[in-house]
Order: structure tokens, then sequence, then C-alpha cells
């Protein structure tokens, strides 16, 4: 069977990306060939190509985090898949391919609902967002929390998953952005023209439990400063480290690829950590399928809604992530592969 794949060929921008189709062979022990019919495009998919993430792969490698699809065969052992099922996945590589072969025990069943494009939308995003409210900040129903880039991906996802959890949720936004802040339960913060610090210390109580900040460098310190004695930072990301498309060295957190799980106190018994799905996983064997299948029964359930800015052939994986650099799109952009059955 050929498969179409793109690669990175080597450090640097959208061009990098090239189109190629090769053989792929049968899926061995413990292992299953998939047809993806949906992957997603992330922000760590352009991060890794820069080489901006310490442990990235090197050059030449497929990337895609997250992809949604089926089944074509099962190789010797594996009892627990079918051909034909719907699956979905989070991968470390291989994601922008039409076929692959992976371990079995990373694809977990899709239920009755839970569409190919609309869970390769949500599997990351909701997936990280989902482990850092309720495995890493524990945050309780009626406790408050600050999420930055509160309008994108991940942030839609804290507010949606927040709302579900009875979890008070102030967002920094763009102006243009701050009603999809409101659609989803969250009190908007205009990051431009808001200080946040002053607008969370100017609420009853003047602090948070848990701030999820994606942006990094200094930003971790302001953000620390508006926890309550005992709540938690996360970090969960490393924005900063991309600027007009451009890549600076990135400082402090390693995004869900790299860094640390466990909290470490700061002053005032304040916690910090930064979030990492694979060492979250080591520590913790049954979180992955546990949480992504929680994750795809929201989704089918209708209690989640992911953002789809739009789809785009697979082919067209360069230009989606120029739109995505430059911030052009709200919402998840999907890539489909358009493999027949």
């Amino acid at each position: 069977m050929r498969s179409r794949h793109l690669s990175v060929t080597r450090i640097g921008g959208p061009e990098t990306l090239q189109a190629r189709t090769e053989n792929i062979g049968e899926p061995g022990p413990g292992e299953a060939l998939v047809r993806i019919e949906a992957a997603g495009v992330s922000f760590g998919d352009i991060l890794i190509r820069l080489g901006v993430i310490p442990g990235s792969p090197k050059p030449p490698f497929t990337p895609g985090f997250d992809f949604a699809g089926e089944v074509v065969k099962t190789g010797p052992g594996v009892t627990s898949l079918t051909a034909g099922q719907p699956v979905a996945a989070l991968v470390r590589t291989g994601g922008y391919s039409d076929h692959l072969i992976v371990p079995a025990q990373r694809l977990v069943p899709r239920p009755a609902g839970a569409g190919a494009v609309e869970s390769a939308a949500a599997a990351l995003n909701y997936f990280i967002a989902y482990q850092m409210l309720h495995r890493v900040a524990e945050v309780a129903p009626g406790q408050r929390i600050l999420v930055h880039g509160a309008s994108g991906g991940v942030g839609v996802a804290f507010l949606q998953l927040a709302q579900l959890a009875g979890i008070e949720v102030y967002g920094s936004a763009s102006a243009e952005k701050l009603d999809l802040v409101r659609k989803f339960g969250g009190h908007p913060i205009d990051y431009r023209n808001e200080d946040f610090v002053q607008v969370i210390r100017g609420l009853p109580g003047g602090s948070v439990f848990a701030a999820f900040d994606a942006i990094g460098g200094p930003h971790f310190n302001k953000s620390s400063s508006v926890l309550e004695r005992g709540g938690i930072l996360v970090a969960y990301g490393q924005s900063a480290a991309l600027v007009n498309g451009q890549a600076k060295k990135a400082v402090g957190a390693r995004g869900f690829l790299g860094g640390i799980v466990l909290p470490k106190l700061v002053p005032n018994g304040k916690r910090s950590t930064f979030y990492n799905a694979w060492s979250l996983e080591k520590s913790h064997p049954h979180a992955y399928r546990e949480d992504l299948a929680a994750v795809l029964n929201l989704l089918a359930q209708g209690k989640i809604s992911p953002i789809v800015a739009k789809t785009v052939p697979l082919e067209e994986a360069p230009d989606a992530q120029r739109q995505l650099e430059r911030g052009a799109v709200g919402g998840k952009i999907v890539l489909t592969t358009g493999v027949p059955r």
C-alpha cells in the first residue's frame, strides 16, 4: 500500500513541508494500520518545524499530533480493535498522512456522533485542556481560574470544559474576540487595553485558584502574582517564542512536548508546573486513554463544540501553517485526506 504524507525536510518555514508518497508496510505485533480521514494543524507543529522546542524530532519527519480515521488492519495480538472501527489518537509525529501504522494502544474508539473532522479538531486541544483542569490543577466546581488566549483553540476548550464543570473563568483575548469568550461563559479581559493583574485584583478575593498560561517568558511571573495562596500556575506553551512567524529562543515552558508535570512550590504557598502530556502519561498510564475517551464522549453527546475554522486538503498543509502563524484564523484548521474507504 502507498501512503501520502507531508515531511519536514529541514528546519525552517512552511516551504520545508514537502509531499511524499511511500510504501507502507504491514502492522506488526501490537500495531494497527489506520486510514486517516482528518488531522489537526496545531501551533506545536509550527514550533517543532522551526526547531524552537528542545527535544524536537530531527528532519526529515512527518508532523501532526492529532488525527481521526478508521482501522484498516490490525497486527498479531491486537484484539481490542477491528477493521472499519472509527478511532482517534494523539501521537508524537505522523498525523499529516493518509495512512499510518501506530501502536494499537494509541487508538481510542470514536463513539457514534463523533465525526472525523470534529474529533480531529477536539482531540489535542480539548484533551490537554481537560488534563490541565482535572488532573494537573484539579480545579473544583465554584473555583475561579484565569485563561490566557481564551479565544484560541485550547482557550475555547478551557471555556467549554470549565463551564461544564461549574468553574468560573476569566479569559484574556483581543478586543474583536471578547464576544467569543462571553459566548462560552467566560468573563473577557481585553489584553491590549486592560491589565489582567488589575482586573483580577479588583475582584472579590482578588485572586484566582489557577492560571493557565501559554504565552511564556516574563508573562509567567505576572500570572503567578494573581494566584491565591495554594493556587497553581500551569504553563503549557510558548507562543512568545514566535513573533511574526520568526522563531525566538524558547525559554521556560516546553509546551506539552516537554518540561515537568509535578508542581513546584513558589513563594506564598503557590505552585507552578509545565504541563507535559507525555510525562503525565508515563506517571499515570491510564490517563491518556481515559481522558481522550472522555473528550470524545463529550463531543458525541454535543456537550463540547470545537470551532473548525476550515478544512483543507492534506497537500495544503504549508499554507494552513502560514495562516496559523499569522493568526489569520479563528478556530482549528483540519487537514482532510479524501482517501476513499
